[in-house]
C-alpha cells in the first residue's frame, strides 16, 4: 500500500497525532526529508485553512504558484472542515505538502466519506470548479479509513518577470 505521508505511522495516516493542547488548531508540525515537506494536523476549525496556507507562505512559495496555492489550499482545507464528518476526540485532517522545483503537491485526507469529483458540474459553490480549472491535476481518493483530496500546480517559471525584454 502508498504511505503518502512520511513520518506518520503505516497503520494510522489519519488520526491519533501528537501536539500540542487541543486548543491549539496546529497539532502537529514535522519537517521530513528535506525542507520542501511539510506536515500539519488540524483540529477541524475555520482556523485550520488560514493555518495552513501561512505554513506555505513560511516555506517560502514562489510568486508563480502562491497565489493560486494558497486558494485552493484554502478550498480543500474548508471542505474538509466541512465534510469530515463527526471527528472521534484525537482525529485530526491531516495537511501535507511538497514543495519542489517543478510543481507544488498539496494533500488533505480527513475521516470523511469521500466524494464523487464529477460533482463539481452540478455542485452549488465554485470550490472544485475552481481547483479543477486553476490546478494542473487534482483527485479524490476514498477508502475505508476516509477520504484524501490532492492537487498540483505546476511552476510557470518566468510567468510575473516583467524585466525589460522577458
Amino acid at each position: 500500500m502508498h504511505r503518502w505521508l512520511a513520518g506518520v505511522p503505516a497503520g494510522d495516516p489519519l488520526g491519533r497525532l501528537p501536539g500540542p493542547p487541543r486548543s491549539s488548531p496546529v497539532l502537529l508540525m514535522v519537517l521530513t526529508r528535506s525542507a520542501t515537506d511539510i506536515l500539519l494536523s488540524f483540529a477541524p476549525v475555520p482556523d485550520a485553512a488560514r493555518a495552513a496556507r501561512h505554513a506555505l507562505a513560511r516555506r517560502g512559495l514562489s510568486a508563480d504558484v502562491d497565489h493560486t496555492v494558497s486558494l485552493l489550499t484554502s478550498e480543500v482545507m474548508g471542505n474538509a472542515v466541512r465534510h469530515a464528518g463527526a471527528l472521534h476526540p484525537g482525529e485530526k485532517i491531516v495537511f501535507h505538502a511538497r514543495i519542489s522545483d517543478d510543481h507544488v503537491r498539496v494533500e488533505v485526507a480527513d475521516r470523511g466519506p469521500g466524494f464523487d469529483p464529477e460533482i463539481r458540474h452540478d455542485a452549488s459553490g465554485f470550490g472544485l470548479r475552481l481547483i479543477d480549472k486553476l490546478a494542473s491535476r487534482w483527485g479524490v481518493e476514498t477508502t475505508a479509513r476516509g477520504c484524501r483530496v490532492w492537487f498540483e500546480v505546476d511552476r510557470r517559471r518566468g510567468r510575473f518577470d516583467r524585466s525589460p525584454g522577458a
